[in-house]
């Protein structure tokens, strides 16, 4: 009732210039209250006072009857590295109400924080972004893409890399845990990394290491990671993925009150589609990639090298129970834009060979190879 009452005395007693006034809005305020009937007077572009206000001369009235009026949402998952400079206006964010992002996630983000900033700030988004330092970013300028752990200098110079992205204005670190590099890495390698994140008062967000059959260890690495460098915890995109895993959300929820329930600042984040998106890469084992993409095309060029890689995707497939790459639906292909929307399986067969989870896998190799697949969808 104070509230509201001084909300009352604000807006009555004293007529306010406004510019805009929206009438008659059910208003969420984003405090965790109930919403509530009310007018939002705006002057410069900025929201001047909040309650019931009266009309006054010459002000654009909006008429919100059964309309909500709430802060701009927040997507703290997103992937905007390059569009942020090509449409700084954001449109495809403001459109859906969102006026702020994290992004830098999955273990991915600009090298240089304070200079990624800095060009932010000549561009002038229209909505306001938070970065993450990537780990697969950290570790790729120090170690490349080698498949190996960190010698102790390795380590100390990464740490010292997420200190000052920290320093710069960075949120946090992440990592993308099934991607080259970052999959090379063990779990102290990482607890090393959040441990010089969480100085800077830094989250830790993670793309876990498997939403699969081992998403429960993969759920476990997160909380313990956070857990030994007293830091809050994000896990990303939270979902478990392959048919055969369907129904398995009520023992990762679990795993997820449980961690609460211990004490340690663990959140997770869900996009609203029945799918995930990824990099083709993804198929094959990732020792393939070690080294870079030199050396992957030495593999693949290679007879020997090249079974290796054929007997483990699909060893891989078998371990899914999946019978073909049927759930694999290609968004874009650069080469040949014909391919977009179709699955592998469909892909496999218009390039004239066999239905069979092998010729399918020669399909992928092809691709891949091309370096020209930009991402594809599990269903």
């Amino acid at each position: 009732m104070k509230y509201v009452m001084l909300l009352l005395c604000v807006n009555v007693g004293f007529a306010q210039p406004f510019d805009v006034l929206i009438k008659n809005s059910k208003i969420i305020d984003g405090s965790g209250n109930s919403w509530y009937y009310g007018d939002i007077g705006i002057k410069d572009g900025k929201i001047n006072s909040i309650g019931l206000i009266d009309e006054t001369d010459g002000v654009k009235i909006i008429d919100a009857r059964g309309l909500m009026v709430v802060p701009g949402f927040i997507d703290v998952h997103t992937h905007i590295e390059g569009g942020d400079f090509r449409v700084p206006t954001a449109d495809n964010f403001i459109f859906d109400g969102v006026t702020s992002v994290v992004t830098g996630n999955c273990g991915g983000s600009n090298e240089d924080i304070a200079r990624y900033f800095y060009r932010l700030d000549s561009v002038k988004t229209s909505i306001n972004i938070s970065t993450l330092i990537g780990h697969n970013t950290v570790r790729r300028m120090v170690m490349g893409d080698a498949q190996r752990d960190p010698t102790h200098d390795e380590q100390k110079q990464m740490e010292a890399l997420v200190e000052k992205a920290m320093g710069d204005g960075a949120a946090g670190l992440s990592t993308g845990l099934i991607y080259v590099p970052g999959t090379y890495s063990k779990t102290e390698e990482v607890i090393g990394l959040a441990k010089a994140a969480a100085k800077h008062g830094g989250v830790y967000a993670s793309h876990i290491r498997s939403e699969g059959n081992h998403v429960l260890d993969a759920i476990e690495e997160a909380v313990n990671i956070g857990r030994q460098a007293k830091m809050p915890v994000e896990i990303s995109h939270f979902k478990v993925t392959y048919k055969p895993n369907w129904g398995r959300s009520i023992q990762t929820l679990e795993a997820i009150e449980n961690a609460r329930a211990e004490g340690i600042d663990v959140n997770v984040d869900q996009y609203p589609y029945v799918a995930s998106s990824t990099t083709l890469d993804t198929t094959l084992p990732t020792w393939a990639f070690s080294g870079g993409r030199d050396s992957l095309h030495y593999r693949l060029d290679n007879p020997a090298e090249r079974a290796r890689i054929k007997a483990a995707m699909l060893d891989e497939l078998k371990g899914k129970k999946l019978k073909n790459y049927s759930y694999a639906l290609v968004a874009r292909y650069a080469l040949d834009t014909s391919f977009n929307g179709k699955t592998i399986s469909e892909i496999n067969v218009l390039k004239g060979r066999k239905p069979k989870a092998s010729f399918e896998v020669e399909t992928i190799l092809e691709l891949v190879k091309s370096g020209r697949v930009q991402w594809y969808t599990l269903v």
